[in-house]
Parts: structure tokens; sequence; C-alpha cells
């Protein structure tokens, strides 16, 4: 990022720690006077800031108030922490169960990212980098928070999403995908090998939340040649096992389902 785009940012940002608990509205003349910028630089950098929705304007007093996308923001992160709180030890226990590498994914728009990963102990393993961000098509983890987004979202980011080959078994055609993901939501779990990765495989079941929303995957992943016939059975077993209760820790209870979460997960 050249000096000046970094510069604009940490403006941004300081504009942004300007606004508190007590002073929740602020006007142009009061930011720019706490950061010692112009007027006229404060005014841009607020007006950019509320176009894509990160500030918003009180049509009454005309100041500026912390805007929808920053909620949406600290939404995104404190549910992140609840459902990694809650499912570590039971994430621990599947780890121990099957010897394999046990992660936890989100969904941030048409990606997921790894928010929580405990390495099983053999010596050959999935290594996934907490943080790191994969293709919601392409691997079991996905797919499972794909194909239990309520029906007209997953059209929505079908319709967006590239499918980009990343090995000879990636699904790269809608129809086809859009069948897997209907098997995916009949059975309650998905499974996948070498669609992301060459060699691996994955065994993922969706966790709900107190509304009955698919919140996070839970995978078990590992070596391709470990996940054949009986084995992947079982893991799958498993999988969706934990899974069931971590959404029992998470609020959910059988009786509140929201449209398109999968009837297993109770």
């Amino acid at each position: 990022m050249a000096d000046g785009q970094s510069s604009t940012v940490l403006r941004a940002i300081s504009i942004l720690d300007c606004f508190s608990t007590e002073r929740p509205e602020l006007g142009v003349r009061e930011v720019a006077r706490r950061l010692r910028l112009s007027r006229s630089t404060t005014g841009r950098l607020l007006a950019t800031l509320q176009s894509a929705g990160v500030v918003a304007r009180n049509p009454g007093t005309r100041a500026y108030m912390i805007g929808p996308r920053v909620l949406a923001w600290a939404g995104l992160y404190t549910g992140v922490l609840d459902v990694r709180a809650t499912a570590r030890p039971i994430l621990d226990g599947l780890r121990r169960a099957t010897r394999e590498t046990t992660t936890l994914y989100v969904r941030d728009g048409h990606q997921r990212v790894c928010v929580e990963r405990l390495d099983g102990p053999q010596s050959i393993r999935a290594v996934v980098r907490l943080g790191e961000r994969m293709p919601l098509y392409a691997g079991a983890g996905g797919k499972v928070l794909l194909a239990f987004l309520p029906a007209a979202e997953r059209r929505a980011v079908l319709d967006r999403l590239a499918l980009v080959r990343f090995t000879r078994r990636t699904i790269t055609d809608r129809s086809r995908l859009e069948r897997e993901l209907a098997v995916i939501r009949r059975q309650g779990y998905a499974a996948s090998s070498g669609e992301r990765f060459a060699g691996a495989a994955t065994v993922a079941a969706p966790i709900q939340g107190a509304d009955g929303s698919v919140v996070a995957a839970l995978n078990v992943s590992g070596p391709a040649d470990r996940f054949t016939g009986a084995r992947k059975a079982k893991y799958a077993r498993l999988v969706t096992k934990a899974a069931r209760a971590i959404s029992r820790a998470m609020g959910y209870r059988p009786g509140v389902i929201a449209s398109g979460t999968p009837s297993r997960a109770s």
C-alpha cells in the first residue's frame, strides 16, 4: 500500500476512534479539532466512510455516528469468539477420537475463514492456517456453509461465485454443485476428497446457533488415503455428533429451525 493510501486508512481509523459511548455523535468541526485536521479533509473522509456504511449521519442534527457496517463487523467478531470458545473442548474430543486435524470455519461473504484449528497427532496430517480463507464451493466445510444457507441467499451467492478449478476434482459446474448441496442438506453432513488440495480429504457438519441458522462448519481433515470406507463413515458419525453438541451449547433447540437449516443437527 502506498504511503498516501496508508495515511488515509490511518486517518479513517482515527476518525472512528473519536466516537465513544459518551460521545456517540460528532460533527465535522469537532472531529477535525480532535484530530488536528482541516475541516475539508475531515469532511471528505467522513463522506467516504458514510458512502461505505461505516458511519451514518443523523438527519436532524447533521452529526455523524457509527454506521451499520461497523455493527455488522462487531457482530461477526463476537459471534466468532462465542463459537470458538464453545466449540474448542468438543473439537479437542473429536481430534482425540479421530486422531485427525479438526477445524472450525465461519462464512465471510463468498468465502470461509478458519477460526480454530487443532492439529492431529499423526506425522502426516492436514495443515490449515488460522485466518486462512478458502472458497465456499470447494471442500466439505465450505459446501456445508453454502448448502444450509436460506434458499434465496444461496442462489444469490451462487450467482456471484466464479467456480474456479483448483484440482481435477473441483466442481466447476453449477448444476452439479447444486445437486451435491441438496444431498448435503438431506444427509446433514458433507464429505470431500481432493477438491481444494490434491490428496486431502474432509468430512464436515453444520453448527447451528440459537435461532437455528448455521453459524459455522466443523471439519475433520487428513490425507485422503485415511478417509476411505468404514473410517469415513465413522468420521461422519463423529463429526455430526460433535456438531450437534456444539449447537446445543450455542443455544440451539430442535424446535427453532431457520429456513434452509439442517433438520438433523438437533
